[in-house]
């Protein structure tokens, strides 16, 4: 495992690693290519003991909901230079049904938990340090059914601002990534079907690339969230969009969906 790099002598941890194959396991990974100690966190504790033992850190169960299990979180991580949050979860209801349960949940796990967050992290990042948080294509670009998600990660994206600003003193950047849709575990419905994986992915503007270089990689994720995570970085207060420009675009609509669905 790698010693020495770019990230030579930081600590790092990553929330939301425990999905193999997810985003917060390839931040994770890339950190630690770079040299840094890494620590992840999450709710399921075996993938994260498995992930921890590769990279060599500690393993530290959370449930971001819990404001008292992000407090012990710090407690066991200790001072860290870079802290990215990966986790959340997604889900969709038309507001003609939508429960009041599927928004609170959204906002709780978006919102709430990145404030708890933000709070209790305010006395463990070390000066120059970096905190990234995960946004989403759909907190600027709306899509039926996504009311509540889109809506949620609207709000983080200005949370990072007002973070930025408040941090700033602290010498600790805030920013986010915002990718667009990436064959990972929580996307496995769109991408398992071709004909619903174009809709999603039509409208990036690199139309001479394949249809499935106009997804996100993680690696590409990773790679944004290192740049973030740089001490050479002076990106702050920043939504970085990593949807190789379809955030221009729009979402497939419902009608469009069912057509494929079909076919």
């Amino acid at each position: 495992m790698a010693t020495a790099g770019r990230y030579a002598g930081k600590t790092a941890l990553v929330i939301g690693a425990s999905s193999p194959g997810g985003l917060g396991e390839a931040v994770a990974i890339a950190l630690r290519a770079g040299g840094c100690t890494v620590h992840v966190a999450g709710r399921r504790v075996a993938a994260l003991d498995a992930l921890a033992g590769d990279l060599g850190g500690l393993a530290i169960a959370c449930d971001m909901r819990d404001e008292d299990a992000i407090a012990a979180m710090f407690d066991l991580s200790g001072p860290i230079d870079i802290l990215v949050n990966a986790s959340g979860t997604t889900g969709a209801a038309r507001l003609a049904k939508i429960q009041r349960a599927q928004i609170e949940s959204e906002l709780a796990i978006h919102v709430t938990a990145n404030m708890l967050l933000l709070k209790h992290a305010s006395g463990v990042m070390r000066r120059g340090g970096s905190i990234t948080l995960f946004s989403s294509i759909t907190a600027r670009v709306p899509g039926e059914g996504l009311a509540a998600y889109s809506c949620a990660k609207a709000a983080l994206d200005q949370l990072v601002r007002i973070a930025a600003l408040e941090f700033g003193p602290l010498d600790v950047r805030v920013n986010a990534v915002a990718p667009g849709f990436s064959p990972t575990p929580m996307t496995e419905g769109i991408f398992a079907d071709p004909a619903i994986s174009a809709l999603y992915l039509r409208d990036c503007p690199l139309e001479t690339r394949p249809l499935d270089e106009k997804a996100v990689s993680a690696r590409q994720v990773a790679s944004a969230v290192g740049w973030l995570s740089d001490a050479d970085c002076f990106a702050n207060g920043e939504i970085v969009q990593l949807s190789g420009g379809a955030q221009l675009g729009r979402l497939p609509r419902l009608d469009e969906l069912r057509e494929a669905r079909r076919h």
